[in-house]
């Protein structure tokens, strides 16, 4: 785990600022262009003092985007399911949901305190309900993981089609059948463009749960028999 001393404030120093107001300035800013000086100068500090708080760019960016996440974890309300398949379910959907919300932050989390770990407890709840159904603790951390890689790729999908209004391979496919011969690819043409690009990518998110959820099934039989 990652030294968090950087994000503290040293003895001996004026408090000019807090961790909870760095946390909100920045967040108004896109991480990406976030510079330490256009920090300081949002806060009304110069440059060393919000270096007295915060080590460096990169240790900003972890501590920011945790807390974003982890905002938009506790948002949802978070019951421990017993069964697994409402556990996992569960646990996708409150992970898509809070890298939607978190935005452009997502891409920065990383884990470096107790308080941040409040947002793994949907992934625990998983885990656990899946090896008590009987998965080994091996194959439960791998769908764990896979269901993490859904949900973060699907919520990216879906903001980035909503952003251009529909998702980039439809647009090029599209224009690829305006050269086809009339009456070919006939499904494919009915398909394309039928709904809207977030339901879209809510469906198939949702049948990517249930393809998922009818491989452990299938794990679990493989396991009893």
């Amino acid at each position: 785990m990652a030294d968090t001393d950087s994000t503290k404030p040293r003895r001996g120093r004026p408090r000019l600022v807090d961790r909870e107001k760095i946390i909100r300035a920045a967040r108004l800013r896109d991480p990406a262009t976030l510079t330490m000086q256009a920090l300081a100068e949002d806060i009304g500090v110069d440059r060393k003092t919000l270096h007295y708080h915060v080590e460096s760019r990169d240790s900003l960016l972890r501590m920011v985007a945790a807390d974003a996440f982890r905002d938009a974890v506790s948002s949802r309300h978070f019951v421990a399911e017993s069964d697994w398949r409402a556990a996992i379910h569960s646990f996708a959907y409150i992970t898509r949901d809070a890298v939607i919300a978190a935005g452009a932050w997502a891409s920065y989390v990383e884990f470096e305190s107790e308080e941040d770990l409040e947002a793994v407890r949907p992934a625990e709840a998983g885990t656990v309900a899946l090896v008590e159904a009987g998965l080994s603790e091996a194959n439960a951390g791998r769908v764990i993981t896979m269901l993490a890689e859904l949900a973060f790729a699907s919520a990216r999908a879906r903001s980035d089609a909503a952003l251009r209004g529909t998702a980039p391979q439809e647009a090029i496919l599209e224009r690829a059948l305006e050269q086809a011969p009339a009456g070919q690819f006939a499904l494919t043409r009915r398909l394309l463009g039928s709904k809207s690009p977030s339901t879209n990518e809510d469906e198939h998110f949702s049948f990517q749960l249930e393809i998922v959820t009818l491989g452990v099934e299938s794990l679990l039989r493989g396991s009893r028999g």
